[in-house]
C-alpha cells in the first residue's frame, strides 16, 4: 500500500516547490536493501477501532436518512444524503481543509466528552436559506459572508440536525447534543490539539440542483466515555434489549388500561324546550321527549359516541343493550 504523507511533509515539499530546490521523487525504500530497517512513528497508528468504524458508520448512516427526510419536509423540496466517507484524520489537517467561509458549529454530546466539529459548506448553507425564504437552491455566491439574519436562519436547521443526532445515536446511548457556539472561520473552531487523531464523517448533500458536503470531525478522546458501547455486538443487543423492553412495557400499559375506570352515560336523542316551560316544571310533570321509542340510544365513553343501544329492564334495572359499535369520525385520528 502507498504511503500517505503526513500534513508536515505536505508542507515540506510545497516550501521545497516554492524555493526551486530539487525534489527527490524516488520511493522511500528503493535503495535500501531487502531487511533494511525504517523508523516507524507511533504517533500516526491508528487510534480508532475498524469495529468503532462500523459502528459509527451505523449511526451516521442512519442520521443521513433521518436528516433527508426532514429537510425535504422542512425545505419542501427532494433533499438527498448519503455518507460519503468515515475516515481518521489529525484534527489539524482536517481543520485547515476546511474552505471559509462555512457554516461551524461547536457542538457537545453528552456523555461524549469535550466537543465535535460540525461543517456545512456555503453552497449548501445558502441553498438551505434560500428554500427557506421561498426560492430555490441555485444561489452562487459562495465567497459571501453570512448576515445575522442568514446565521439565524441556519441555527433553526441546525436545531432539527441536533433532534436527528440525537435519535440516529438512541440504539447506542442517550445523548444530549447542543450547539454552543457557531463561526465561520476556522481560527475560532480550535476544539483541540492539532495532532489529535479524530474520525472525519463526511456527507454528501444534494438539494435540487446544488450539491455541498456536511462533515463533522469527532475527536478521540470525545469518544473515551462511550468506546465499549461503539461496537457492533453492543449495539445488537441494545436493539434485542430494546425490543424487548417494549413488549414488556407494552404488556404492563395493556394491564394498567384494563383496571382503568371509564364513565359510561346512555342518552336519548336531544329534546328542545322553551325556558320558560323549563322553569314552571313540578314535581310529577312529565317531560315529552323527542325519542321514538324504535330510535336506539346512545352511549357515551368519557363523552365520545362509543355504541348504539336499547333500553330495557333486567333483574329489575335498566339497562341497554349494545345493539351497534360507532366509529371514529374520519376527522379524528
Amino acid at each position: 500500500m502507498a504511503d500517505i504523507l503526513s500534513q508536515s511533509e505536505i508542507d515540506a515539499l510545497l516550501n521545497a516547490l516554492s524555493s526551486g530546490e530539487d525534489v527527490d521523487t524516488d520511493k522511500p525504500g528503493e535503495e535500501e536493501g531487502r531487511g533494511t530497517v525504517r523508523e516507524y512513528d507511533f504517533r500516526t497508528a491508528n487510534k480508532f477501532y475498524k469495529e468503532q468504524m462500523r459502528t459509527l458508520d451505523v449511526i451516521f448512516e442512519n442520521f443521513a436518512f433521518l436528516l433527508a427526510n426532514r429537510l425535504t419536509g422542512l425545505l419542501h423540496t427532494l433533499c438527498e444524503i448519503e455518507v460519503s466517507s468515515i475516515e481518521e484524520q489529525k484534527f489539524g489537517e482536517f481543520n485547515n481543509s476546511i474552505a471559509t467561509p462555512a457554516i461551524l458549529s461547536i457542538v457537545e454530546m453528552e456523555p461524549l466528552q469535550g466537543s465535535m466539529l460540525m461543517a456545512i459548506t456555503s453552497t449548501v448553507a445558502y441553498a438551505f436559506v434560500s428554500r427557506l425564504f421561498g426560492g430555490i437552491a441555485d444561489y452562487g455566491e459562495e465567497s459571501k459572508q453570512f448576515t445575522e439574519i442568514e446565521l439565524s436562519v441556519l441555527n433553526n436547521v441546525q436545531y432539527e440536525m441536533m433532534r436527528m443526532m440525537r435519535e440516529s445515536w438512541g440504539k447506542i446511548i442517550e445523548v444530549k447534543p447542543k450547539i454552543v457556539k457557531t463561526e465561520t472561520s476556522t481560527q475560532f473552531t480550535q476544539i483541540t490539539d492539532v495532532n489529535e487523531p479524530s474520525a472525519i464523517v463526511t456527507l454528501n448533500v444534494k438539494i435540487d440542483e446544488i450539491e455541498g458536503m456536511i462533515t463533522l470531525c469527532i475527536p478521540h478522546y470525545a469518544i473515551q466515555p462511550v468506546a465499549k458501547e461503539l461496537n457492533t455486538v453492543s449495539w445488537t443487543m441494545a436493539d434485542v434489549e430494546t425490543q424487548g423492553q417494549k413488549q414488556a412495557n407494552k404488556k404492563l400499559l395493556e394491564e394498567q388500561i384494563d383496571e382503568t375506570e371509564v364513565m359510561l352515560t346512555a342518552a336519548f336523542n336531544d329534546t328542545v324546550a322553551a325556558l320558560e316551560d323549563i322553569l314552571s316544571l313540578k314535581v310529577g310533570d312529565s317531560i315529552l321527549l323527542d325519542h321514538n321509542i324504535r330510535d336506539f340510544i346512545t352511549v357515551y365513553v368519557e363523552g365520545r359516541p362509543k355504541f348504539e343501544g336499547v333500553a330495557g329492564v333486567a333483574q329489575n334495572k335498566y339497562v341497554v343493550q349494545v345493539a351497534n359499535i360507532l366509529k371514529e369520525r374520519e376527522e379524528i385520528e
